[in-house]
């Protein structure tokens, strides 16, 4: 069915990705039954606004209609749903000239009974959007919720040598996948119980609420073992004789049907994890918040419950400059725009996603460690928001050279994304 769905998409010349959501093959064949000058109305996800894969869609929308209109709402118009939506609004198919589009941000459904469809009267309060740079993928429509000045302001960072990319600095992945948790992580003393030698067993971190401030330490490790959010990961040679007591572990997993778990018998031998590597630094890519860049001082593993990080080669930067970096409300407001919000608030980074995260650049010379720590006790003392300021005074206006006033306009960005992504009060006109 998805085969067919993304080859009827192809017969409008557009070729999506194998990544694509159902609805976008969906959204294009129906274009298809339009007459020329024909309209059409459509609730899809808002993915469409963050998603590169719904690029072509987008350039495709431009082509086609001579006017195509966004209307996103604060409250949401599926609550139960586990992503937010927007409503498609595309007029005069094949009508010249093409790629009129705008975007409006309204309160509730209930704004639609007031336009007139009879006549085709736009509503009010529509915000034009730079079609090319929309339609090309360059810009996302959620910047459009922000004030001109704060989108100017992000658009000339984006564009100057002040600031870089996560992805400049970092690859960003998945952590491990074991395909059968229970059976790979144990808890502290099974190697001692069990006769395992110690080079079988490598410290792991599971759950991203074990991450605090900037730095995973040793200390934060064997407290968040306490809670069970850090254990072992079984990690066996793939070549080689298994001591008698690992094989016998292993026999018994075959016993309980481990081996036929699917991530397992893909893999050989079945027991042996893949990707099991220790990063620079984790990344929750879940989160209520704020997404955490932790540095990894501890020398632990994670699963894919987290994102791994590793420094690429030859960037002249440490994994506690990384997680410093990560602090401004310039990066804040990137999350906000680079992710999307599921149901109840939480905000998704995928891999993609948060390496298109914006940063502060700084000089190869600049020492970030000694700020890091200082950070990292602010966070973990008075909190994210207290950290946020002090990044600020030291990051964009101490190196970055940006005034007061742009700081303050990108951290009330961000809080204005944030607050409406869960669901707090946000003005009702923002010029």
């Amino acid at each position: 069915m998805r085969r067919r769905a993304l080859a009827r998409a192809a017969e409008q010349g557009l070729k999506l990705s194998g990544l694509s959501s159902s609805w976008l093959p969906f959204l294009v064949h129906s274009i298809r039954f339009l007459r020329p000058g024909g309209r059409i109305a459509m609730v899809i996800p808002f993915e469409i606004g963050h998603a590169s894969y719904t690029t072509p869609v987008l350039s495709h929308l431009d082509r086609t209609f001579e006017s195509v209109t966004f209307l996103t709402f604060r409250k949401k118009l599926f609550p139960e749903l586990s992503q937010d939506t927007i409503l498609l609004l595309a007029d005069g198919k094949d009508r010249s000239p093409c790629g009129h589009f705008s975007i409006r941000d309204v309160r509730h459904a209930g704004v639609l009974a007031n336009i007139q469809a009879a006549n085709r009267r736009p509503p009010s309060g529509l915000r034009h959007l730079d079609r090319e740079r929309i339609a090309s993928g360059r810009q996302r429509l959620i910047e459009y919720l922000l004030p001109r000045r704060a989108r100017e302001l992000y658009a000339e960072l984006r564009d100057s040598d002040r600031t870089t990319s996560l992805g400049a600095l970092a690859d960003v992945g998945i952590g491990y996948v074991t395909g059968a948790n229970d059976f790979f992580h144990v808890a502290p003393g099974f190697g001692a119980d069990h006769g395992f030698p110690d080079e079988y067993l490598r410290a792991c971190v599971r759950r991203g609420r074990a991450l605090a401030g900037l730095r995973f330490t040793d200390e934060d490790w064997t407290s968040a073992l306490g809670r069970g959010d850090a254990g072992y990961l079984l990690h066996l040679p793939a070549t080689g004789t298994l001591p008698h007591m690992v094989a016998s572990y292993v026999r018994d997993g075959e016993r309980r049907g481990i081996h036929t778990a699917f991530k397992c018998r893909t893999r050989v031998p079945w027991y042996r994890v893949p990707h099991v590597y220790m990063p620079d630094a984790f990344l929750t890519y879940m989160s209520g918040d704020l997404p955490r860049l932790v540095a990894n001082d501890s020398g632990a593993v994670a699963p894919n419950t987290l994102h791994v990080l590793r420094l690429h080669r030859g960037v002249e930067l440490t994994r506690n400059a990384l997680a410093a970096l990560w602090q401004t409300s310039l990066t804040h407001l990137s999350v906000e725009i680079e992710g999307h919000a599921l149901g109840g608030g939480m905000l998704k980074l995928e891999p993609a996603e948060a390496e298109r995260v914006m940063m502060p650049c700084v000089a190869k010379k600049d020492n970030l460690d000694p700020l890091a720590v200082e950070l990292d006790q602010v966070a973990r003392s008075r909190g994210d928001e207290a950290c946020a300021l002090l990044a600020d005074q030291l990051l964009l206006r101490g190196r970055l050279g940006l005034s007061a006033a742009d700081v303050q306009l990108l951290r009330n960005s961000a809080l204005l994304l944030r607050g409406r992504r869960i669901g707090r009060s946000v003005p009702d006109e923002r010029r």
